[in-house]
């Protein structure tokens, strides 16, 4: 194998088991990949996949398929450093961002940031959680700044935590649990729940329990929430017009709760908490500006109540 694109070609047909799709996802014809492989395989002396239908790989292909990631990885990161080194004159930071860390620190801390590095680009996302976890594990950005529950077990992401906060449950005024010091978790789920993402809590379910909360989607009692939206204002624009409950640290709705807009829910059984912090693919180096911009998020953070 003479080049990475090798690799890159073997890598597709395991994941489509099929040529054309392959050839596709590469931008290349499938004559093209067709006689990659089998150039390969003529270097190798093996036959590297079944060619049935469904393709499949053989033995030897899964011995090449089990080094090609950390390669494939490599020499993308190795590419990615020599951009940046290109782009020294003009750096850029690209800074995805959950619904709550953008709410609580991350927009500041970029506005802040443009303002006192005016020669760099900057680009800022807000989505959920899954989305900025995507975007680091794919290299779409420099950083990502969200809830860190999944990422801190993953084994491709570094983390580090920089907030961690119990979440209040809200609701409008005029929700039927509205005024009760207390409810149940059970009474929780009998309205719809809305969040930017999958709601990530060791919460009393069964796996694959489903009602008008929505729908647990794993054993930990993860929940996809009935309905889900990008922006915490549209979030409490659907809590404040519908029986629709939702929650977020004390510090992002106080405001609300104490102009009456929004009403504070305490369930006696269940606690829920955020855990806000930085992530970024392992191995992967931070560069000045990501790290400036998490200087600027921890001494904001440091500032606000909890």
């Amino acid at each position: 194998m003479h080049s990475v694109h090798h690799l890159e070609m073997i890598a597709a047909l395991a994941k489509h088991r099929h040529f054309g799709r392959a050839a596709e996802s590469l931008g290349i014809s499938q004559p093209g990949l067709t006689k990659g492989l089998l150039y390969v395989e003529r270097e190798l002396g093996v036959k590297l996949f079944d060619r049935a239908s469904p393709i499949r790989p053989t033995a030897f292909g899964e011995i090449v398929l089990a080094r090609s990631e950390e390669i494939i990885t490599g020499f993308a990161e190795i590419r990615r450093e020599i951009d940046q080194a290109k782009r020294e004159t003009t750096p850029e930071l690209v800074v995805s961002t959950g619904v709550h860390a953008a709410e609580t620190s991350g927009l500041e801390a970029m506005a802040e940031f443009s303002a006192a590095f005016p020669a760099i680009r900057c680009s800022i996302s807000v989505k959920s959680w899954e989305e900025v976890e995507a975007d680091v594990l794919a290299q779409r950005c420099d950083l990502g700044f969200a809830s860190i529950k999944s990422a801190c077990e993953s084994p491709n992401l570094e983390t580090e935590e920089v907030r961690r906060s119990r979440k209040e449950v809200f609701c409008r005024p005029g929700h039927p649990m509205a005024g009760r010091e207390t409810v149940t978790f059970e009474e929780l789920t009998s309205y719809p729940w809305v969040a930017p993402g999958t709601v990530v809590e060791d919460l009393p379910f069964r796996d694959g329990a489903e009602g008008a909360f929505g729908k647990v989607a794993g054993a930990k009692g993860q929940v996809k929430p009935r309905l889900q939206a990008s922006t915490l204002e549209t979030i409490k624009q659907i809590v404040g017009r519908s029986d629709a409950i939702s929650a977020a640290p004390l510090v992002l709705i106080k405001d609300d709760v104490a102009a009456g807009r929004l009403r504070i829910l305490t369930p006696v059984d269940a606690e829920l908490h955020d855990r806000l912090g930085f992530l970024w693919r392992k191995g992967r180096a931070l560069s000045p500006a990501a790290k400036e911009f998490m200087r600027i998020v921890r001494a904001i953070e440091a500032k606000l109540g909890p």
